[in-house]
């Protein structure tokens, strides 16, 4: 069974702005460096197909994943844009689930707003839905942290 989640922010700043910072490797490079963990990178970017590894240390994760992972967990994160909206997948090295949704930025007032709606399922007997609601919420947590970074490279 996968666990839905979804996460929104409002800029001052118009969609084009936005997406093209969502796309720029300046930008990209930047959030990585800030909140990529250990080894991030921007793996490939074409300006319509977005690949950025990221990596949690293992320091920071629940037991129960540590048991499927046994050291970093590494995220492949591949983002496929179609004008304003991506679609995204999330590879979870080591762990047998992945991450998927879409992320799309609309006119809002006189800004902007960037809305991500996503999965994640993880196919493990017993244990694979409350690895579910971690991810769920990891991944939360880091869209608002990236969200936070977003704002402040816009208002620069």
């Amino acid at each position: 069974m996968a666990r839905s989640f979804s996460h929104s922010a409002s800029f001052p700043h118009p969609v084009e702005a936005v997406t093209g910072a969502l796309t720029d490797d300046a930008f990209l490079q930047a959030r990585l460096a800030e909140l990529g963990g250990k080894d991030a990178a921007v793996v490939s970017n074409d300006g319509t197909r977005v690949v950025l590894r990221q990596g949690v240390p293992v320091e920071f994760l629940p037991s129960v994943v540590k048991r499927f992972t046994g050291d970093d967990l590494v995220l492949d994160r591949t983002e496929t844009w179609h004008g304003t909206s991506a679609d995204v997948a999330v590879d979870v090295r080591g762990l047998p689930g992945s991450i998927t949704g879409t992320q799309e930025v609309v006119p809002d007032g006189e800004g902007s707003r960037l809305t991500v709606n996503a999965s994640t399922k993880v196919p493990v007997p017993m244990v694979g839905g409350k690895i579910e609601g971690i991810v769920a919420d990891e991944v939360s947590q880091l869209l608002g942290w990236e969200s936070e970074f977003l704002a402040r490279w816009l208002d620069r």
